[in-house]
């Protein structure tokens, strides 16, 4: 709740990365970055594609769009925050935080799920990846569930040293983690018994399976 508490936030408080123009030609030129991408040299073709493509993707990365919108990106984030404690209370922004740094950790798995699954050739490996497709969230919660408090612990720490963050737009995790703490503790407004939680599976059902899907056979390949 926290999580959707915070995204939803983003449009409550005007994001200029959400409006329709900047956050349009912000998502094009993601397009154009992802598409101008250096590709992994195998032979001459891949070696003639990069130089063609040099130009251009200089082009688009010493576009300053990002970086002059990022004060207000970052300024953003922490309205969401607040957003996401008072919705799903201090403690689960606060977690949160905590989850964002397990990325390693959950990036682990997920490539350790997606090899198992395609070790299996034929009809078996097919199974295999379904099997894996749906039981995909509910391991990756059980597995980051089970990481030691002491973990967590030196993940903040090392976090805080390292300025850890999502990525450049966003502002460091133990900052954010420390505003939410500053304040006094909020509890949830928004309640959720299991016919809430049961409404929203049911509404994101589709989205994480076809997720699911991309996931396991994106990186098997």
């Amino acid at each position: 709740m926290a999580l959707l508490g915070h995204e939803l936030g983003h449009f409550a408080h005007g994001d200029i990365r959400y409006g329709v123009v900047t956050g349009g030609a912000l998502r094009t030129l993601a397009t154009w970055q992802y598409t101008l991408a250096r590709t992994l040299v195998r032979g001459p073709m891949d070696l003639f594609t990069n130089g063609m493509t040099f130009l251009p993707r200089q082009v688009v990365l010493g576009l300053l769009l990002d970086h002059l919108s990022l004060r207000a990106s970052q300024r953003a984030e922490y309205l969401a925050d607040a957003d996401a404690a008072r919705v799903g209370s201090t403690e689960a922004a606060v977690g949160l935080m905590d989850r964002l740094l397990l990325f390693r950790t959950v990036d682990s798995e997920l490539r350790r799920v997606s090899a198992a699954a395609s070790m299996r050739g034929g009809r078996g490996g097919h199974e295999a990846r379904e099997q894996a497709e749906r039981m995909l969230w509910e391991g990756l919660a059980a597995h980051v569930g089970a990481v030691p408090e002491r973990e967590v612990e030196r993940l903040r720490r090392a976090g805080s040293r390292r300025g850890h963050s999502v990525d450049s737009t966003h502002p460091p995790t133990h900052l954010r983690r420390r505003c939410l703490l500053a304040g006094r503790p909020q509890p949830a407004t928004i309640a959720y018994g299991d016919a809430r939680l049961a409404t929203i599976a049911a509404e994101l059902a589709a989205a994480e399976a076809l997720l699911a899907r991309r996931v396991v056979r994106d990186r098997a390949v």
